[in-house]
């Protein structure tokens, strides 16, 4: 998955630098959209995901706009019981065609008129349990949850199936029970969803504009889901990404339509005249990027257009325009520890640190190294201390304190790490080159009694991964982080849950960052067998060989070529599904960040 967004990575990057210069020639913007059909025939890549388990589907190329297997549900059998009536009724949820209308027939008229179907999906397993109650023609639905999909698209999943119940009002219109009262929404069976919903990831803008950072959604899949995704991103991020990331698009900005015409693989996108309001070039080049990042690869869309009553023009090149990247490349080095010395892991070789003093003394643990390799970063052994050097430099502690996580580097070469302190676990970040003193501690009162047991910053600097715990009870947590305009840290959003139980219900432990929308997950022991997961942003989750001691994981741009596993103070690659001896002494490898 994340070798297919590199690739459309490279292909975006050439095709808008070719568009933006081709402003205005429509001959050089057709070998534009050329370049990425070929491209794209040639390598077969979808840019959605497709494979994994509920809710996630892919859009195959070739096809005019998403539409599902047609499910033709039935509407209300003659004198169908109230019971009848409401079973029916969620199935008749799978018909998207037509506005619902098939569902909307189980209606009374007037609540016909109101009822919003997308504005919350269940997801369900086991046959509802429909039930009456005391009160004349008050019903309830139970239903065995597993997560659900609220109308902005964002998904919440339960670590274990929950029961949710549902109030219904039944009355008779002309001799037929129809629903007069239920809660806004559809609900969806498990073993309908893969049919049922896509999911998409949207992209924004870093606060700094150098990276694409996605949103995973789910929408259902029908007719018009191009239209639904562009409006979702209109509307903007997620909670927890809210004041991480940046839309070009100024607040307001709707669709005009709700659809989007694709001809020739040009899709034609009509906005709302507040695009125009106050517009420079640079900004509406930036909203192209941003529509053509969200856009191409779904439907067999190559290429867009801004219209607003007419096409938008973009203007001359500008020479601030940034062109973001898509999948941020942290190589194939990791930084290790042998024989109490830092050192790099290469090509299946350990390899010295030009010019990096020896740390030996220090009792180094869990080291970190930046994107460049210019500073690195450690704790000691028993995680008391923090530690900074870089080659032709002095190791310099700058933390100390109790139970601090390994280091994490973000792109500005900020350290992160968590410690506790006064019971409670404590977020810092400290700038390149400083001390404790300098450092920003960042409120994470939603942590509460929670201890972080591990905590990377994500390759463009907009997310923060937390491992924590609670009496034995492990929760992934990403949480969004809001910069000044100088780049320096300055709050934690309110995070999104990333529900994960390890087989056999043992805690999670650690958490790492394998590409921009994939994390790598493990308990640890070195008695134990772990099993090692990866988990997608949008909700798949796969589990892996087991590996008995599994002491620490690292992962580089993808968790297909570059996932390891330290066990003892051996290191092993994922070879497929298997676990491969590197035949390599180190321990604490890991990658850049």
């Amino acid at each position: 998955m994340e070798r297919g967004r590199a690739v459309r990575a490279d292909i975006l990057t050439a095709v808008e630098a070719v568009r933006v210069r081709a402003a205005g020639n429509r001959a050089q913007e057709l070998v534009a959209a050329l370049l990425v059909v070929c491209f794209l025939l040639l390598t077969g890549c979808s840019a959605i995901p497709t494979t994994g388990p509920v809710g996630v589907i892919s859009a195959s190329e070739g096809e005019p706009d998403v539409v599902a297997p047609v499910f033709d549900p039935e509407g209300p059998a003659p004198g169908a019981t109230p019971e009848r009536i409401l079973r029916d009724f969620i199935t008749a949820g799978t018909g998207a065609s037509e506005g619902y209308s098939v569902a909307r027939q189980f209606l009374t008229p007037e609540l016909q008129e109101t009822w919003q179907p997308e504005e919350r999906i269940v997801l369900f397993r086991s046959d509802p349990r429909v039930e009456k109650r005391e009160t004349e023609g008050v019903y309830q639905i139970q239903l065995e949850t597993t997560g659900t999909v609220d109308s902005r698209g964002v998904r919440t999943n339960s670590a274990a199936p929950s029961t949710e119940t549902l109030g219904v009002r039944m009355v008779q219109a002309n001799g037929e029970w129809r629903i007069d009262e239920i809660p806004d929404g559809i609900m969806i069976a498990q073993s309908s969803a893969t049919d049922l919903l896509i999911s998409h990831s949207l992209y924004f803008y870093s606060s700094n504009y150098r990276y694409w950072v996605p949103d995973a959604r789910w929408f259902v899949r029908r007719t018009g889901v191009t239209a639904r995704i562009v409006g979702t991103m209109l509307a903007g991020p997620a909670p927890y990404l809210q004041g991480s990331v940046t839309s070009a698009f100024p607040e307001g900005v709707t669709l005009a339509r709700d659809s989007i015409p694709i001809t020739s693989g040009k899709a034609s996108v009509e906005l709302s005249p507040e695009v125009l309001e106050n517009a420079t070039d640079l900004g509406l080049q930036q909203m192209n990027q941003q529509l053509q990042v969200n856009l191409v690869g779904l439907n067999d869309v190559t290429s867009v257009e801004m219209t607003s009553g007419q096409p938008i023009q973009l203007g001359e090149e500008v020479p601030d325009l940034i062109v973001p990247e898509l999948t941020p490349d942290v190589g194939g080095e990791q930084v290790a520890i042998a024989e109490g010395e830092l050192v790099r892991v290469r090509n299946g070789a350990i390899v010295p640190i030009d010019g990096l003093p020896s740390v030996s003394e220090f009792e180094p643990k869990a080291p970190a190294t930046s994107v460049s390799g210019s500073a690195y970063s450690f704790v000691r052994a028993d995680r008391t201390a923090l530690f900074v050097t870089a080659p032709g430099s002095q190791v310099r502690e700058v933390v100390a304190g109790a139970a601090l996580t390994q280091p994490s580097f973000d792109p500005e070469n900020w350290v992160w790490t968590a410690r506790s302190a006064r019971g409670r676990s404590e977020i810092l970040a400290l700038p390149p080159g400083g001390t404790e003193a300098d450092a920003v501690t960042l409120a994470a009162g939603w942590l509460g009694d929670r201890s972080v047991k591990d905590l990377r910053i994500s390759r463009d600097g907009s997310r923060a991964l937390f491992v924590t715990d609670r009496g034995g009870s492990s929760e992934i947590l990403l949480a969004g982080i809001t910069r000044s305009a100088q780049g320096a840290p300055q709050t934690l959003t309110t995070p999104l849950s990333l529900p994960v139980t390890g087989p056999a219900g043992r805690p999670i432990e650690t958490a790492k960052w394998a590409g921009q929308s994939t994390i790598v997950a493990s308990s640890l022991g070195a008695g134990e067998e772990a099993t090692p997961l990866i988990l997608q942003l949008s909700g798949e989750q796969e589990a892996m060989a087991g590996l008995v001691g599994v002491l620490g994981i690292s992962a580089g741009s993808d968790a297909e070529d570059t996932f390891y596993a330290q066990a003892g103070d051996t290191l092993y690659r994922r070879i497929g599904t298997s676990w491969v001896d590197e035949e390599l002494k180190v321990v604490d490898p890991a990658f850049p960040g």
